[in-house]
């Protein structure tokens, strides 16, 4: 199994876990208690991307689970890209916001 295609199913089971609505210490992603990378923190640290990274992750793994085959396999190289993205904007909030405002339309558009 692919590195990428592990991250996808850690974050798959992650997001079965996680209850219906989001609390303070989680995004919808990922577990805001164990982040320690410095975009996930501020995430995790500010409302409107939380907010922002909740919606994206709703609209990704609808989408995601909707896909088989290619199309899905193209979707998450698709998202792993973009988590790239947002991981090299740091502490950045307006590079986060623009890759999750982008993001989001995209997947809305899909």
């Amino acid at each position: 199994m692919s590195h990428t295609r592990m991250a996808y199913v850690a974050l798959a089971l992650l997001w079965a876990a996680m209850p219906a609505t989001a609390t303070p210490a989680m995004a919808a992603s990922f577990n805001c208690t164990i982040a320690d990378k410095p975009d996930e923190v501020l995430i995790c640290q500010n409302e409107r991307l939380s907010s922002l990274d909740e919606r994206m992750s709703s609209l990704y793994f609808r989408l995601r689970n909707s896909l088989a085959g290619r199309a899905r396999d193209r979707l998450e190289a698709e998202q792993a890209s973009w988590l790239q993205q947002r991981f090299a904007c740091g502490r950045d909030y307006d590079c986060i916001r623009g890759l999750y405002e982008s993001r989001i339309a995209d997947l809305a558009n899909y």
